[in-house]
């Protein structure tokens, strides 16, 4: 009686029941052993599959020939291909030695100049008023001429732009460099 008050299996579940009974869940496993009615469905659905098969065997003629794979060609080796692998490695190692002694011959150079030269404090000297220079003046000569900028400032428009006393127009009291006079 529990079995007609509950619901009957779904489609889903009843070809999931086709296809392995144990796959459904405890309570549908139940269901199918008590209702009649799905136990039916299931059964009836288990023999038009069975009858698909058979129909499907009597309609395709049987298999009369042997099908065999062709024998696997084992590709020849030539003989350029044996010292390819060999000439790819001696290649790399060659890469390696030179940019290896390449760093050597530009780290160790430097190092002995160093050693060697009692002119460098001189050299380091000029390169330091080079770099003064450039960073006075920024821009070549011919930047200078086109902007009509001549690199620097003349005293005269810096005391313009940044007076040395500071007058204060607004009250009798004039402040000069900051410091208020009393």
């Amino acid at each position: 009686m529990k079995s007609q008050n509950q619901a009957h299996l779904k489609e889903e579940q009843v070809i999931w029941a086709v296809i392995d009974e144990k796959e459904l869940t405890g309570e549908d496993q139940q269901h199918l052993l008590e209702c009649k009615l799905c136990k039916r469905k299931v059964e009836q659905l288990k023999a038009e599959l069975q009858e698909i098969g058979e129909t499907a065997m009597v309609s395709v003629p049987p298999l009369t020939k042997n099908i065999t794979l062709p024998p696997e060609e084992v590709p020849q080796a030539s003989y350029k291909s044996r010292w390819l692998p060999s000439f790819g490695a001696a290649a790399m190692a060659g890469l390696v030695l030179f940019v290896y002694f390449l760093g050597m011959e530009t780290t160790m150079s430097p190092r002995f100049i160093a050693l060697q030269s009692p002119d460098t404090p001189m050299e380091d000297e000029y390169l330091m008023e080079e770099i003064f220079e450039m960073v006075e003046n920024p821009l070549s000569d011919a930047l200078y001429q086109i902007t009509g900028d001549n690199g620097g400032f003349d005293e005269d428009f810096l005391e313009f732009i940044v007076p040395d006393i500071q007058e204060d127009f607004q009250s009798n009291n004039f402040i000069e460099g900051g410091i208020k006079q009393c």
